[in-house]
């Protein structure tokens, strides 16, 4: 019995210290650091033509010319389709005539068969037989102006789809970029599924890194990035600019081995400075876009509350030493 307050100082001193653990902060980095991402372009579209057959009839851009979207790049040969326009164009001319003439005729005939229905009514010097040839007569008139229409109709269609005919052929830019390539020149002939020119998007990039599987569920899309380019070997200016940005994709699925994920990012490219192919360094802040608190998933995350608020550190932590260095700190 008289060591009972020695016990009781212990574990009252044991409780203390839980306490006072629980009640410490947890130290937790909002940035993580990632190595070793790829920058490429937004959009690199290598453009073919409508048709798996025909001759290039002019090409109508070089490489670094900046096109907007719908731009005519190039032509196949057209000049028969061209022909067969201005064909088409006589015949929808020769419609819009005949229409002409067989609203006239039927105006005569209208104004015949008011007459013969004057004389008929008074019984003068017509007969029915005369007064039904009449209305045949109008009759005949009104079905030729519909078949004049028709025709007219027809001319049209035949129109357009010659004017499509010269469109297919056109080489037409998918959206606004750079023309980086040209394959084919003019009077090469074109094969089927062979791209003949290459266009690509650069006023935006895209960042691709791995995610460590322990920072996975802290990453969403929205949050800004900040994207720092290097060049192994060399010290160029590039490496000390920074371009900001926002992740676009986190991957659903984790890569067994390297226990890794994919992660995507839109960078503006600023300036042009930023090329297809650059290594880079990539700054991911986990806290939520309007700023304050760290982005949780759902639910508890690593025996966490979803809510708790991170303490905010100014060295970033490089992703895949995120359990490691939490550990080192406790």
């Amino acid at each position: 019995m008289r060591r009972t307050p020695y016990i009781t100082g212990l574990l009252a001193s044991i409780l203390v210290g839980a306490a006072s653990i629980a009640d410490e902060p947890e130290h937790q980095s909002d940035v993580v650091l990632l190595q070793k991402c790829s920058i490429e372009y937004d959009r690199a579209t290598p453009v073919g033509a409508n048709y798996n057959v025909g001759l290039i009839q002019e090409c109508l851009v070089r490489p670094g010319d900046r096109v907007k979207a719908g731009q005519v790049l190039g032509r196949l040969f057209n000049k028969d389709v061209l022909a067969e326009i201005e064909v088409r164009a006589t015949a929808l001319e020769s419609s819009e005539i005949a229409i002409h003439q067989r609203e006239a005729t039927l105006e005569v005939a209208r104004a015949k068969l008011r007459r013969a229905e004057a004389l008929f009514s008074r019984r003068i010097a017509l007969s029915a037989q005369d007064f039904q040839i009449q209305q045949l007569e109008v009759k005949n008139a009104e079905l030729e102006l519909k078949a004049a229409i028709q025709g007219q109709r027809t001319a049209e269609s035949q129109l357009q789809q010659s004017k499509a005919l010269v469109a297919a052929r056109e080489i037409t830019s998918p959206h606004d970029g750079v023309v980086v390539e040209i394959y084919m020149n003019t009077g090469q002939a074109i094969m089927a599924g062979s791209p003949i020119f290459k266009v690509v998007k650069v006023d935006r990039m895209r960042v691709t890194g791995y995610l460590d599987a322990s920072d996975a569920w802290h990453v969403r899309p929205k949050q800004t990035v900040r994207v720092m380019p290097e060049l192994e070997g060399v010290d160029l200016p590039i490496e000390r600019e920074v371009f900001e940005g926002q992740i676009t994709f986190v991957d659903s699925e984790i890569d067994p081995k390297t226990r890794t994920c994919r992660v995507f990012a839109e960078v503006e490219n600023r300036g042009g400075l930023l090329r297809s192919g650059l290594d880079c360094r990539m700054e991911i802040d986990l806290r939520n876009p309007s700023g304050g608190r760290r982005a949780e998933a759902t639910g508890s995350v690593l025996g966490r509350p979803a809510d708790t608020e991170a303490q905010p550190r100014s060295v970033p932590r490089t992703s895949g030493e995120g359990l490691a260095q939490e550990g080192r700190e406790r």
